[in-house]
């Protein structure tokens, strides 16, 4: 065979290209095998691990870059008035008193709010001979007891009659406050100068409100020369003001900035509160929130081209009280939301949703048990309740939850001009409530005007709206007094003469039961 006959060499040399031929695909296998290998345990893996690594920073970043919001939900109501009626409602068979009676209604809307504020008006006192009510005020304990009760978590007392009875009252005031509620934070009033120095901070859900609270001046001339600490006051001077805001929003997110101001009985503000709302806003205040009129005056939200921001209720009214007059009784409650953004590192805060709800006092001074004394919101008043009101149609029409919705429209409509003035910053009020300078002399105002001056020009009576069986729109031009409408919503930058004479009346009194 051809096979048999081949010499060794060739065949040798046939199984050798064979051999290395197998050798040589052999090689390549292994390489290509290797080469797998390598791949899947270590290149592989690694790869994997750096587009973890690159996916995981990619992801902080987003999230980095994400804003971040926290809320907080706030209520704050107006002036806490313990008159001689309100003393006695709570006074039980056994001679305890207890209050809780008063809030019962309005309960579950202060507790549902992440912060409740309240005015309480007077300071307090265990001694049973100093309770007094009208002209000055010393107020039992317990009427604290059923603040926190209701929900309060912040109470205010720069107030006028915070110095009715002097320094005593004072700190009795904050030693009741610091021994029995030490979680409530009390404004306004000092036992010494340090305590004047601190700014009071809450934080809610993350968010750190700081809080500052003055008062016009007081019935009494204002705190001792020995002890000017104990109060916090707008005559302090607006400078010292100033320090106190600056302080604040250092150490806050959010400065809610509370005053007692205004006249009372007035629905108009004066040019008092509004060139002190001018200023506070431009240093830097979030929430300015006033009292003392014992009546509503109007909300809205202040603003310049500089980038300040502010809301302002200009007074919430009365909260308790045993005052006859239909806007004495109708009183608000302001909601609004703090919001709390994060974002690169930067902090902003925005008030959200700010609004009034209107409440109605009611107190039915014939009720065998004296506890039909409470505050209501309007939404849930009646008519049948308003007929058991002891002081029903005392002034302006008939009490009836129509004339109480009406009279709310007809002061939230107030279309409030902002004021640039400087000139009543500095000054100082005297017992009597009249303005005086560094200098002791007297300073009249001469800018401002009364609500119903202002409606006036509008073509309005609003002595005789209550009668009326006619649907009014306080927004209306002069010429168009009668069309329907509701309440327009707050423009702090439309023109107003805000120079007409202001018609003073003199210093109003607080009627009461």
């Amino acid at each position: 065979m051809k096979r048999e006959n081949t010499p060794l060499n060739i065949i040798e040399r046939e199984n050798s290209r064979i051999s290395l031929i197998c050798s040589v695909v052999t090689l390549v296998a292994l390489a290509v095998i290797l080469r797998l290998l390598s791949y899947q345990i270590i290149e592989k893996p690694k790869l994997e691990g750096e587009q973890a690594q690159e996916r995981a920073v990619t992801l902080t970043e987003t999230e980095a870059a994400a804003p971040v919001r926290s809320t907080a939900t706030v209520v704050a109501v107006g002036d806490n008035l313990f008159h001689s009626s309100v003393y006695e409602s709570g006074r039980a068979a056994d001679d305890s008193l207890n209050y809780d009676h008063l809030y019962v209604h309005v309960k579950d809307l202060i507790q549902a709010a992440d912060l409740a504020i309240v005015d309480e008006e007077t300071m307090f006192t265990d001694d049973r001979d100093l309770h007094s009510f009208y002209p000055l005020f010393a107020t039992p304990t317990e009427a604290g007891d059923a603040l926190v009760e209701a929900g309060f978590d912040v109470v205010e007392c720069a107030t006028n009659h915070a110095d009715d009875y002097g320094t005593p009252l004072i700190e009795e005031t904050l030693n009741f406050w610091r021994t029995q509620h030490p979680e409530i934070t009390v404004l306004g009033i000092h036992d010494s100068p340090e305590d004047a120095e601190k700014i009071k901070v809450r934080e809610v859900n993350g968010i750190r409100i700081a809080f500052l609270d003055y008062t016009y001046g007081t019935n009494s001339g204002g705190p001792p020369s020995d002890a000017p600490y104990v109060l916090d006051s707008f005559g302090e001077g607006s400078s010292r003001v100033a320090s106190m805001v600056k302080k604040a929003r250092e150490q806050a997110d959010c400065v809610i900035f509370i005053a007692h101001w205004g006249m009372e009985g007035e629905a108009m503000p004066t040019e008092y509160e509004k060139q002190w709302a001018t200023f506070l806003m431009k240093q830097g205040v979030d929430v300015l929130i006033g009292g003392h009129p014992h009546i509503l005056q109007p909300c809205g939200r202040l603003a310049d081209n500089a980038g300040h921001d502010m809301v302002i209720f200009y007074s919430l009214g009365n909260f308790i009280s045993a005052q006859i007059n239909l806007e004495e009784l109708l009183e608000g409650m302001a909601c609004f939301t703090i919001q709390k953004t994060e974002e690169n590192g930067n902090v902003s805060i925005e008030i959200l949703d700010p609004v009034v709800k209107p409440m109605v006092m009611h107190y039915d001074l014939y009720a065998e048990d004296k506890k039909n004394m409470s505050v209501y919101m309007l939404e849930d008043y009646t008519d049948e309740l308003a007929l058991q009101h002891s002081d029903n149609g005392y002034l302006n029409g008939p009490l009836t939850v129509k004339n109480l919705g009406r009279k709310f429209q007809e002061i939230m409509s107030i279309n409030v001009m902002p004021s640039s003035g400087t000139e009543l910053l500095d000054v100082y009020f005297g017992g009597d409530g009249e303005m005086y300078d560094a200098y002791g002399g007297y300073v009249e105002d001469t800018a401002s005007i009364t609500e119903y001056q202002y409606y006036s020009e509008k073509g309005i009576d609003i002595e005789n709206t209550l009668y009326s069986d006619k649907e009014i729109d306080f927004t209306a031009d002069p010429d168009d007094t009668t069309a329907s409408g509701g309440t327009a919503d707050f423009d702090d930058t439309a023109d107003y003469d805000n120079t007409a004479d202001y018609d003073d009346t003199g210093y109003y009194e607080e009627e009461e039961y």
